[in-house]
């Protein structure tokens, strides 16, 4: 389980995580799968170093994440089968080719059928870790993409359930696209988009969870790779019948702004009021008795 090696993540992206339990188990058992699509600037290791950092987070005391990379039909299937006991599934699913069947579709859902009913998406976790432009090596421009991952999986394990889902632009949706429409029919990821200056962030969940995020340290990020993909917001009927609420928790209008705004993050964790602006420098204050964080109760 301890045994990842290094690097994760890159320019084109689709991830999911589910937690099947209300449980506050220490270490929490992760299963990361990989399906995503390997290129010279986003392989694999770049993926499993980001796996490897949440396995280790607090010595190994908060997570205990066992990585697989396999694009196959069918294996996360047959995976799920023959293992059980983890509470989250985090999917990187970048790629141009419908990489689920429909058997992996269907073990997804009875994992989440055996949870709290809700989903969370995050449109940015493929390029937490590439060589594709310097301020996109991990762990990011002053340790922000490593922050950033930590709050959303500590606030998920806080939470006790949920599903996140993110991905990139255009082709890149399709298995991402196959994971969330599953789950939620009528959500999916959509455009291609370039952000601006022009957006904030809703609430600290992404910002000051656990760990403290710059806002500007973030966008610089993504502005180094400026093709993002639009996540769905709003309640949606889940394919048991039950409503999802997904809330914006990070927004900005393509550049140069002024125009539409669009939602890179969505998520059931209510963010609250507070706002920071997107190209914000200062640190934030982490809130050491934090409000809104558990998921809805559907």
């Amino acid at each position: 389980m301890k045994t990842l090696s290094c690097k994760i993540v890159a320019l084109m992206a689709a991830w999911l995580i589910l937690v099947a339990s209300t449980a506050m188990a220490q270490p929490m058992k992760v299963l990361w799968w990989d399906v995503s699509v390997e290129e010279p600037s986003t392989k694999s290791s770049h993926r499993q170093r980001v796996a490897r950092f949440v396995d280790d987070y607090e010595g190994g005391a908060v997570f205990d994440v066992t990585y697989k990379f396999e694009p196959r039909r069918g294996s996360l299937a047959r995976h799920l089968a023959t293992q059980d006991g983890y509470r989250i599934i985090v999917i990187s699913a970048t790629n141009t080719n419908r990489t689920f069947n429909d058997a992996d579709l269907d073990a997804l859902r009875g994992f989440y059928a055996n949870g709290p009913k809700s989903l969370m998406l995050d449109g940015t976790l493929f390029i937490r870790n590439t060589n594709a432009h310097k301020l996109a090596n991990w762990p990011g421009v002053n340790d922000s993409s490593a922050n950033l991952v930590i709050n959303q999986m500590e606030a998920l394990r806080a939470a006790g359930g949920g599903i996140w889902i993110g991905t990139d632009h255009g082709e890149f949706q399709r298995p991402a696209n196959q994971a969330v429409t599953a789950l939620l029919p009528e959500a999916s990821f959509s455009r291609t988009t370039n952000p601006s200056r022009d957006g904030e962030f809703f609430g600290e969940l992404l910002l000051a969870y656990k760990q403290p995020v710059k806002p500007i340290d973030i966008l610089r990020h993504w502005e180094s790779i400026p093709s993002q993909g639009q996540a769905p917001t709003g309640t949606f009927t889940d394919f048991m019948g039950q409503p999802v609420t997904l809330y914006t928790l990070v927004e900005a209008s393509d550049k140069p702004g002024g125009g539409t705004r669009r939602t890179y993050i969505s998520a059931t964790l209510d963010p609250g009021e507070k706002r920071f602006d997107i190209a914000g420098d200062d640190v934030p204050v982490i809130d050491s008795m934090p409000t809104r964080k558990s998921l809805p109760q559907n």
